[in-house]
């Protein structure tokens, strides 16, 4: 008897117990499928496949139309099912060139799927549960008529007859009224090729006056008396029946099998190649939360598994790893997962412990030999504990599997920390199985030594035996700062495996001292007053703080009694200050410092370039090391010193070159996790993207000196939403002068300017400038002296053009199109230049040009005035309402009120909406109208056409648009319930 578990329930990923082999497909988003064995058998079939781009999209929702398919390529087979094509249209609203028109026509003819009542198929609408598995019932063989799949409570007979037969199994959630998606398609499909097809004895229709009568004997089971019995129902001799496997893919084997974790599995195997192994769902589950308990105790403890003395005699039990068999004695750890097997009798065959240890990814190299290719590999992944004490290569994918790291996925990069499962339990042995373990970052509040840790106020549990969590826990389980950030990981199930140091630095009081000069009094002849001239480590701000030159606690005596008095010396160290006195800072026990000697003296440099969005970076010269940053490194860059220092500090990323060097400050705890980095002469910067140009002039406020406004970066031409520090009215160009740890942005206006740009041309702006003339458009560059600076046939065929004008001043404007093209930018120039106009005008613009061409555009100002003809156009377009707001046959319409005529060409787009107050409201369809004559407004009837599936409240959004694409007007309706009616 299975024994259903109340206390705690594994949350194992998915990927955890699988083992892919060669003969299933590989999609970029793997990690994001829930029903692999089932993605991978469909796909290995051809039954559902991916897109071009390697993506499965598992969560996309599945349209009617590819239903239809699916269904086909199930009875017909993938080949075949791609020839099928429609004479007619099988649908009005399904023309013969439609890409599913063969599909759905076919599924038509055998039954298996109908139309509306208004005899539309609506192939691209969404396809509910009930309705996929009332198709799925169809191709089994069940008659919609005999069993009651038609009329108003179709739904309760289908569903009733699909999960009896377990066609939603693996889908607990499983809600008949929703939206199938493609994942979910593929789970039933699965289930339905381990399903059994039935037939009819007997079929007869009687019609009577009026009347018809179906007579039918008793629904039976196809019976299988061919050699594919057995291929699918898993019986040594087949169980006699035809399973839909059996008789569609012949080719299609389903073997009892056991995994690398020892768990009873089924291996698929099609065409003599293995589509992969997957374990059974275990008939009990449990993941352990005493530290002082063996196998045998969680398996027949009345407080856990709760079987028998008798029931579990004969067990075998396993450890990570289908040779390493263990005793019931063997003790188990908190956070292990004990999973139990029941043979036909309901005795525990198989029990299977399941442990997962912390490991980060080092290093991905794509760079593989001629020989790891030819065995499957795309990448080498360099595995390491969190302090890089130990490490081991595993390949993407390989021939040999037991070099292959499971679980692999395409978003695994440098600095990913995994939750794995060795062979064994030993770091660096076999991959079982892996996946992202979840990381959190705050700061203790409480812990309790080598058993629990509370951040933030939630406390976790770590891994560990009796004897503690060594073995279990890489990383401090007891002596926590409070003062301190750390990050944890942690497993599926909530576990403790991993902690990391300090997620940032506190060095507030920490400076960067860059050298040490002195002023005479003007006074008083040869007094002189001394300075180190220090850059704060809290934000990269400079600053002259007076020293005590003849106080001997102060650490920069020494430097001072040795030099000039008219020369300014280089320090380049650490130092604290208590008012006027120097102390040098070398870690305070908490940190250790890497890149001075013993001299005082900077020794080391970046090994390459660093990038912005880098994970890590090498280190050459005194301290040759591999530092790993994340999004909490703060960075500062000083170049320079005396009158010319120039820092810019950051968190989270900046980029420098090999010139100069590095000082690296790391956790003492977790010395390769760089908290602190310090670019010294190394033209340090927060990446191209710190030119940023400010467009429009909307700035939201968010908090106490906090603003969003949108920013172009100069780098590639994006734009994204931007926390500021001070609120920006106007447009223009800024240069990024530092980040905060909360990712606020400070700005400096940037003003690199120049009088004449030609090909040697880097870094320069140029705002307001006033073009007059389409002459200085030639061959797409600016060309001549244009208001007062000189272009040298500068190209702008690759920049990106933006309208920067509010939409009030684009309506005012006597060119009042979005100006986002060079044509368009030429089409406003003759519109201000027209001859017709009252006054002629300019088009002002702000310009940035790299590398000698203009690569962005901003259009400020269209000038010109129109004449005033004193004429008031009539008939003004004014969309004031909606009425007939009506729902037929679930199909949704609307008519339009208002004034004045809708123009010819003018798109009119109803979007439908359906209000829910928990989650928000939702699209269900939008359907665009366009005349090409003029009408008044009030004659737009009958629009809309869009489906609804289900009961609730909605509304419509009318839209109307000219043919730019400008909203002219747009009115949004009150809410209507509407109610759902079944279809057949």
């Amino acid at each position: 008897m299975k024994k259903f578990l109340s206390l705690v329930l594994a949350l194992v990923m998915t990927m955890s117990l699988v083992t892919v082999s060669a003969g299933a497909k590989d999609f970029t988003d793997d990690s994001e499928i829930t029903y692999k064995e089932a993605v991978d058998v469909i796909s290995a079939l051809g039954v559902v496949d991916g897109y071009s781009d390697g993506d499965f999209r598992p969560d996309d929702v599945l349209t009617r139309g590819a239903a239809a398919k699916i269904i086909c390529n199930l009875i017909l087979g993938p080949t075949t099912a791609s020839a099928l094509a429609a004479g007619t249209a099988p649908f009005k609203d399904v023309p013969v060139t439609n890409t599913f028109a063969g599909y759905i026509t076919y599924c038509s003819q055998q039954g298996i799927i109908s139309g509306y009542a208004d005899g539309t198929f609506r192939p691209t609408g969404t396809l509910s549960g009930n309705a996929f598995m009332k198709m799925l019932l169809g191709a089994l063989g069940y008659d919609s008529s005999i069993e009651g799949y038609t009329g108003a409570n179709w739904q309760v007979s289908v569903i009733k007859q699909a999960s009896g037969i377990g066609l939603d199994d693996g889908n607990d959630e499983f809600v008949g009224s929703q939206a199938v998606t493609r994942q979910e398609a593929a789970l039933y499909a699965f289930n339905m090729l381990q399903a059994t097809m039935v037939e009819y004895d007997k079929k007869d229709t009687i019609v009577v006056g009026d009347i018809t009568i179906n007579t039918t004997s008793t629904r039976k089971d196809v019976e299988n008396n061919t050699n594919t019995d057995g291929n699918i129902d898993g019986e040594r001799n087949g169980d006699g029946l035809m399973q839909f496997g059996e008789k569609y893919f012949k080719d299609l084997e389903k073997e009892d099998a056991t995994d690398v974790f020892g768990h009873p599995s089924s291996k698929w195997v099609y065409d003599g190649d293995d589509v992969g192994t997957y374990a059974n769902e275990a008939d009990a589950t449990y993941v352990v939360e005493d530290d002082d308990m063996d196998v045998g105790q969680v398996v027949t403890s009345s407080s856990y598994m709760n079987y028998s003395s008798s029931e579990a005699k004969d067990a075998k039990y396993f450890l990570n790893g289908d040779d390493k068999e263990v005793k019931s004695s063997e003790l188990v750890a908190v956070g292990d997962i004990v999973e139990a097997y029941e043979n036909d009798n309901g005795d525990v065959e198989t029990v299977v412990v399941s442990r997962y240890t912390v490991a980060k990814i080092d290093k991905v190299d794509t760079d593989v030999s001629t020989a790891e290719s030819r065995n499957g590999a795309s990448e080498v992944l360099t595995l390491t504990d969190l302090d890089g004490d130990n490490s081991n290569d595993y390949y993407d994918k390989y021939d040999d599997a037991e070099k292959t790291l499971r679980g692999y996925a395409s978003s695994y990069d440098e600095g990913t920390v995994l939750a794995v499962a060795f062979r064994d339990g030993k770091f660096g042995d076999e991959v079982l199985a892996s996946y992202e373990a979840e990381a959190v970052t705050g700061e203790v509040t409480a812990f309790r030594e080598d058993e629990t840790v509370t951040m933030d106020g939630t406390k976790y549990e770590f891994a560990r035996s009796k004897d503690g969590t060594a073995g279990f826990v890489d990383g401090t389980t007891s002596n926590f700062d409070f003062d301190k950030e750390y990050t944890i990981y942690l497993t599926a199930d909530g576990y403790v495996i991993g902690v990391e140091g300090a997620a940032g630095a506190d060095l507030s009081d920490v400076y960067y001292v860059a050298g040490v000069y002195c002023e005479e009094s003007r006074y008083n002849a040869n007094k002189f007053t001394w300075y180190a001239q220090a850059v704060s480590l809290a934000d990269g701000s400079a600053s002259d703080i007076e020293l005590d030159e003849t106080d001997a606690d102060n650490a920069l005596k020494s430097i001072i009694d040795d030099v000039s008095k008219d020369a300014f010396t280089d320090v380049k160290g650490l130092y604290t200050f208590d008012d006027d006195i120097a102390t040098a800072w070398d870690g305070d026990r908490d940190y250790t410092v890497y890149g001075i000697d013993e001299d005082d003296g900077l020794d080391t440099s970046l090994k390459n370039a660093l990038a912005m969005d880098d994970t890590k970076f090498s280190t050459t010269g005194g301290s040759s090391k591999t530092f790993y940053v994340d999004e909490n490194t703060q960075y500062l860059g000083v170049d320079d010193y005396a009158d010319d220092i120039d820092t810019v500090y950051a968190m989270g990323g900046m980029k420098a070159g090999t010139s100069g060097n590095v000082i690296v400050i790391a956790d003492q705890d977790e010395d390769r996790d760089a908290l602190y980095v310090i670019l010294v002469d190394s033209s340090a910067s927060v990446g191209s993207a710190d030119i940023l140009y400010a467009a429009g002039s909307s700035t939201d406020k968010v908090g106490t000196d906090k603003y969003v406004r949108e920013f172009w970066s100069m780098e590639d031409n994006t734009s994204e939403d931007i926390t500021i520090d001070e609120k920006l009215s106007a447009h223009g160009f800024y240069e990024v002068d530092s980040i905060d740890e909360d990712g606020v942005y400070t700005l400096k206006d940037y003003d690199k300017t120049a009088s004449s740009i030609d090909e040697d041309s880097d870094g320069i702006v140029v705002e307001d400038l006033a073009l007059d003339n389409t002459d200085q458009i030639y061959r797409n560059a600016l060309s001549g002296s244009i208001d007062n600076v000189k272009f040298d046939d500068v190209s702008i065929a690759n920049a990106t053009i933006i309208d920067g004008r509010s939409n009030s001043d684009r309506n005012d404007s006597v060119y009042d199109r979005e100006i986002n093209s060079i044509s368009r930018l030429e089409a406003a120039l003759d519109a201000v230049r027209d001859e017709d106009l009252e006054t002629k005008g300019t088009v002002e613009i702000d310009l940035y040009v790299k590398d000698g061409e203009i690569t962005f555009i901003c259009v400020t100002d269209v000038g010109g005035v129109a004449k005033d003809d004193g004429e008031q156009e009539s008939g003004e377009l004014d969309l004031t309402g909606v009425e007939n707001f009506v729902c037929n046959s679930n199909i949704v319409t609307v008519d339009l009120v208002g004034t004045g005529k809708i123009p010819a060409n003018y798109p009119v787009t109803v979007t439908l909406m359906k209000a829910n107050s928990t989650e928000g409201d939702a699209e269900v369809g939008s359907k665009e109208h366009v005349n090409e004559t003029a009408y008044e407004v009030n004659d737009w009837n009958n629009l809309g056409q869009i489906a609804i599936q289900e009961s609730g409240n909605y509304y419509v959004i009318i839209t109307i648009e000219n043919e730019d694409g400008r909203v002219v007007d747009e009115f949004t309706s009150n809410t209507v319930r509407f109610v759902y009616t079944a279809q057949p």
